[in-house]
């Protein structure tokens, strides 16, 4: 998650199997209340993952530049998350980003 200010951390609650692995299983569910302006950004192992690089590497890797991207439109966003990390490896990259509609920003302010 990168707030409006570009303060990220990663939301912990519901951890679990990955996707796709034994869909049988029953998946833990939480919830997070998010500051106004907040950005949630998904990513599959693609995005952060280099060989021979640790995973911690790899966060910060995509900290930096989410940080300062928090601001833009969710397009500009995307895209320069994209062209930032995606860009110089071959494994498959998903990122799915969600940013609450202005209209409930201004509603959980206001409460």
């Amino acid at each position: 998650m990168i707030t409006h200010d570009g303060d990220t951390r990663c939301l912990t609650g519901g951890q679990g199997l990955l996707l796709g692995v034994d869909p049988d299983e029953p998946r833990p569910h939480a919830v997070e209340v998010l500051p106004a302006g907040s950005t949630v950004l998904l990513h599959t192992d693609g995005l952060i993952e280099r060989r021979g690089e640790g995973l911690d590497a790899g966060m910060t890797r995509l900290r930096q530049p989410a940080a300062a991207l928090a601001r833009e439109p969710l397009e500009i966003f995307c895209d320069e998350i994209l062209t930032g990390l995606a860009t110089d490896h071959a494994d498959d990259v998903a990122v799915p980003v969600a940013r609450p509609p202005e209209r409930s920003r201004r509603a959980v302010a206001e409460a």
